[in-house]
């Protein structure tokens, strides 16, 4: 636990102001350069994989179409990977520019490599060694946008502000949404269902852990949840690795707020047992507060909010 509330210090002390919060953010970038330089992360393709699985038996992808990735990071890596499969036109937005070519290029050839482990049809398959060939030998960021249709956007605002209403077919995200501030996830879907079109939809895996335990393991997975608003804002919020609590009913309803007709996939869950709960996590129900990983999808129903 002392690991956890130190982590905790030292993430609120990088949170002060601009200045401390761009220097996070550089320092960040050095630590995960290095990391991406060993190549993907063991969950990387099993991920991806998986959440575009989701997408194809529910019809939410084809060839064509127009999509969005929120929060693309460092590699644009789960657009990336939508796109060795699917011709689609992609606009690729994040809330500031950490990206790194150089990562970029090692998860690309690290997939190229690996791409006989995913159980895809071999045409598929072929399709995407075409696109990665293209993207092996382009030599920055622009020549890969230019060669397969992506977009980089960068700010929340400016991105909802080059989208006209009802153009794009899916936005999607992996492990994004849980750190959208709360109090802006309402008017995030509202623009999403401004955004898409008439059954169009948008899908998202959000990741309800504690994200403090990646510095103590020794903690519970949702240790978060035996602290108050009051003493979780006190002692452990900060805005450079901020995460929302938000739970599955809180998902749910805030989908249905924006518009969206919708279905919940949960991907992992977690015995609660022995976890003291704040007062405020009490009344939700135990199946949603146990939830560890889950999958969003809002569908825009033909008719609705028009």
């Amino acid at each position: 636990m002392l690991r956890y509330v130190l982590a905790a210090q030292a993430l609120r002390a990088f949170s002060i102001n601009d200045s401390t919060k761009s220097l996070y953010r550089k320092f960040g970038n050095l630590v995960g350069s290095r990391n991406r330089a060993r190549g993907l992360p063991a969950h990387y393709l099993a991920r991806a994989n998986s959440n575009l699985r989701i997408l194809e038996e529910r019809n939410l992808i084809k060839n064509g179409a127009k999509v969005m990735e929120i929060g693309t990071g460092w590699a644009h890596w789960e657009a990336l990977f939508i796109r060795c499969f699917y011709d689609v036109t992609t606009v690729a937005m994040d809330v500031w520019d950490n990206r790194q070519f150089s990562g970029f290029i090692r998860f690309a050839t690290e997939l190229n490599e690996r791409l006989g482990e995913l159980d895809r049809p071999a045409e598929q398959v072929e399709h995407a060694r075409g696109v990665l060939d293209r993207i092996l030998a382009c030599a920055s960021f622009d020549a890969v946008y230019e060669a397969l249709s992506f977009r980089y956007v960068l700010g929340v605002e400016h991105a909802y502000q080059s989208i006209a209403d009802g153009t794009l077919d899916l936005i999607f995200s992996s492990d994004v949404l849980e750190h959208v501030p709360a109090s802006a996830t309402l008017g995030m879907l509202q623009q999403h269902h401004r955004m898409l079109k008439p059954g169009g939809a948008t899908a998202h895996q959000i990741v309800m852990t504690d994200h403090l335990r990646i510095y103590d393991r020794s903690v519970h997975p949702k240790n978060y949840l035996r602290y108050s608003d009051r003493t979780w804002q006190l002692l452990f919020a900060n805005d450079v690795q901020y995460i929302n609590r938000l739970q599955v009913n809180d998902w749910q309803r805030l989908f249905l707020a924006g518009g969206f007709k919708v279905e919940t996939i949960v991907r992992n869950t977690t015995d609660l047992s022995g976890l003291p709960l704040a007062e405020q996590f009490k009344s939700a129900p135990t199946e949603d507060l146990e939830v560890a990983v889950v999958s969003m999808i809002g569908r825009k129903v033909y008719g609705t909010h028009e």
